[in-house]
């Protein structure tokens, strides 16, 4: 078991790393808010798997692991989208969809 925990353990650094590389290497805001979301899922769902398998779901330390994890995805997932919104409407002016998205839907 303590080499399931290890490797869950490795696997949400190694996911956070990847994201912020990812937030280092990209040239846009919106392809660095990307990886700034993933880094709110990935990693921290691993890192609550490797703690609900070493000291069981239902204590103490399990719950709160998921809670967490559950936190971050769910209120990451909306401040992505703020974020999101932020950047379109300060380098457009504007919400709406221009004629050229229009004509993709």
């Amino acid at each position: 078991m303590a080499v399931t925990v290890d490797i869950l353990v490795a696997l949400g650094v190694a996911a956070e790393l990847v994201c912020c590389l990812g937030l280092l290497a990209m040239p846009s805001p919106i392809d660095r808010l990307h990886y700034a979301a993933a880094g709110t899922v990935a990693g921290p769902v691993l890192i609550a798997v490797a703690v609900c398998v070493e000291e069981g779901l239902f204590t103490a330390n399990g719950l709160n692991a998921v809670v967490v994890a559950l936190m971050l995805t769910v209120l990451g997932a909306a401040l992505s989208i703020g974020t999101a919104r932020a950047i379109r409407l300060r380098e457009r002016g504007t919400l709406e969809a221009s004629d050229p998205e229009q004509g993709r839907r």
